[in-house]
């Protein structure tokens, strides 16, 4: 025992310090992304202003061979509830290892990802819908499903890739015939506990109807199926469907989805914990009219609770923003959100100004 400690020191002391940490970090690669704020928010009673930072990404990767990565993703946030409400959060947005396989037949850009890993439908939403900084997408804002969350999934490409020109101004897999993704998860999303011991299954599958004469067209269907995320394990299952288009100037996607609960397992009658039928619909358009780093959006969510015969959740924004070359902006939005469930109500109208620094 006393050699093998001996010989341990040794080892250590054996170590150039500067060459093991040059090593370590060989190839390893570094992004970040924060959007930082400014908000007046206007409301029946009262009227607030705040600078604030909505959010944070810092990435790491690393390739451990020809095929295999490791990816570490921080999420910077601020702490909203609680005793610690206020507090600058740090969490994992995702902690993953990603397997790359060989094209099988018509299959191609396979991988494979396993820890924290990404969401199949809220993934392929923001390579279109780039405008996070405004507000996270409508089913996982309203918390139908998340972006990422502890699992294994599955996604491949249909066709071999787009040639170059036609690819042009496509931020999403641009396989000739589109693409899919599917996997198991506990649910609750990465910020969440497992509160039971089921899990979730969602997929996605994308098909691109022309590819020579309209390659950023694409056709969705989507859907989840398993439980909420509560120890009561409220029934969830949710379905469908997009319509999206790509390009350097014009962004839109059109999507409707139909879902019995969530899963979150807030949308539950009290006491029974049956799920609420709820059918929901969004809109985003992201222009660039005039060839300039000057661009327009605008979206429109609603989400409708059918058992209570009333709106859930109801949004719009509207923005003008200063693209960069990087995709880092700087957006002036203007934004209205109506809230209503069971017994509480919220509304408010709110005035911003956001940084997205990309780097």
């Amino acid at each position: 025992m006393i050699l093998t400690s001996v010989c341990l020191v040794l080892l250590f002391l054996s170590i150039n310090p500067k060459s093991f940490a040059q090593n370590a970090l060989n190839d390893v690669g570094f992004n970040g992304q924060f959007f930082i704020s400014y908000e007046y928010d206007r409301t029946q009673e009262t009227n607030i202003n705040e600078f604030s930072i909505k959010r944070g990404y810092i990435t790491f990767r690393k390739h451990l061979k020809d095929r295999l990565e490791v990816r570490f993703t921080q999420d910077v946030t601020i702490d909203q509830q609680g005793d610690g409400a206020g507090d600058i959060e740090l969490r994992l947005k995702y902690a993953l290892a990603n397997y790359s396989f060989n094209d099988i037949g018509p299959f191609t850009s396979i991988n494979v990802e396993a820890g924290v890993v990404h969401r199949p439908w809220i993934a392929f939403e923001q390579d279109i819908n780039d405008y996070r900084a405004q507000n996270s997408m409508m089913l996982d804002q309203t918390d139908i499903i998340s972006s990422a969350d502890f699992g294994l999934q599955f996604s491949a490409g249909i066709g071999e890739k787009l040639e170059r020109e036609s690819a042009r101004g496509l931020n999403s897999n641009p396989a000739r015939y589109g693409s899919f993704a599917i996997g198991i998860y506990n649910g609750g999303g990465y910020a969440s506990l497992e509160q039971n011991s089921n899990k979730v299954v969602e997929g996605r599958l994308t098909l691109r109807p022309f590819p020579d004469q309209l390659a950023g067209l694409q056709l969705s269907l989507f859907g989840a199926h398993g439980k909420g995320n509560l120890s009561e394990s409220p029934d969830f299952s949710m379905a469908g469907s997009a319509l999206s288009f790509e390009s350097s100037r014009l962004n839109v996607m059109l999507q409707g989805a139909h879902s019995f609960g969530d899963s979150a397992g807030n949308y539950i009658v009290p006491n029974t914990n049956d799920p609420y039928n709820l059918r929901g619909w969004s809109i985003f358009t992201e222009a660039d009219p005039f060839r300039s780093p000057i661009h327009f959006t605008f979206r429109y969510d609603n989400l409708y609770n059918q058992d209570l015969n009333q709106v859930a959740h109801r949004q719009w924004i509207g923005g003008i923003a200063y693209v960069m070359e990087n995709r880092s902006k700087l957006i002036f939005d203007v934004s209205r959100q109506e809230n209503e469930f069971l017994n509480e109500s919220s509304e408010f109208t709110r005035f911003e100004i956001v940084a997205e620094i990309r780097f």
